[in-house]
């Protein structure tokens, strides 16, 4: 696997799992959540309207760029986004991303139980989406279209064990 798309509710672990996973020599991290404010401030507009798939698109193009360079420097690149199934787009826009460039990719879905990711949420400095919030992102997750192998319960798992239950190949 030369690419990674992890994705999960707020408090899920995927910005801490990215970051360790960044930190590891061979691996670049990006971060949609990074990219977002720096191109729009908080702005995302509604979600679902045309103008958040607009901004969207654009912030995909970065996160494509960014990645497509990471790539063919020789560095596996792992992705940290919030790509759920309700709407699927944005999971169909990196699956065809990766498909074009003929990447070994792989999806993961890091879903605690819910009350653990409230709590995570809760704990974090800084921004916090709020019970309603993770509630109804953690909710996007249980769907039909993410095969049941592409999630990991991390309610009692710190990130390196985590990491280590991801199977990834050593660099």
């Amino acid at each position: 696997m030369h690419a990674l798309l992890l994705t999960g509710t707020c408090g899920s672990g995927k910005t801490t799992v990215s970051t360790l996973l960044g930190g590891r020599a061979g691996w670049t991290r990006i971060s949609e959540d990074e990219i977002w404010p720096r191109l729009f401030g908080r702005d995302r507009s509604a979600f679902g309207s045309d103008d958040h798939r607009r901004k969207r698109a654009i912030v995909h193009g970065a996160v494509f760029t960014a990645a497509a360079t990471a790539l063919s420097g020789g560095s596996r690149v792992v992705i940290d986004a919030t790509v759920h199934e309700s709407p699927p787009e944005a999971y169909l826009e990196y699956r065809a991303f990766f498909e074009s460039l003929a990447v070994p990719w792989a999806i993961r879905i890091l879903h605690p139980r819910l009350d653990v990711a409230i709590a995570r949420d809760a704990a974090r400095a800084g921004w916090h989406a709020g019970p309603a919030r993770v509630s109804l992102l953690h909710a996007k997750f249980t769907r039909s279209i993410f095969t049941p192998d592409w999630f990991l319960d991390t309610s009692d798992h710190s990130p390196a064990e985590t990491i280590a239950r991801l199977g990834l190949p050593v660099c």
